[in-house]
C-alpha cells in the first residue's frame, strides 16, 4: 500500500494527445533550440499551462471580488 508521503513526492501524469497548430509548434521548436535551459516541448506546455492558468485563477479572482462588491452595494 501507498503511503500518503510516497504519493506527495510522486510525480503523478496525465497524458493528453493535443492538436497544436503547425506555426504554433514550429515556434515551440525555435524557442526549443534558443534556450538552452528548455529540455523538451512538454516542459514550454507545462510552463505554459502552469501561465495560464495562474492568469485564469487571477480573472476569476477579480470576477469574484466584484461580484461581491456589486452585491455589498445593491444590497446596502
Amino acid at each position: 500500500m501507498t503511503t500518503q508521503k510516497e504519493i506527495k513526492e510522486m510525480k503523478i501524469t496525465h497524458d493528453y494527445a493535443a492538436r497544436i497548430d503547425y506555426d504554433l509548434w514550429m515556434d515551440c521548436q525555435r524557442v526549443k533550440e534558443l534556450d538552452g535551459a528548455t529540455t523538451s516541448i512538454n516542459s514550454l506546455v507545462n510552463e505554459g499551462l502552469k501561465m495560464v492558468r495562474d492568469r485564469k485563477m487571477q480573472e476569476i479572482t477579480a470576477q469574484r471580488k466584484q461580484r461581491n462588491t456589486l452585491q455589498s452595494i445593491t444590497t446596502w
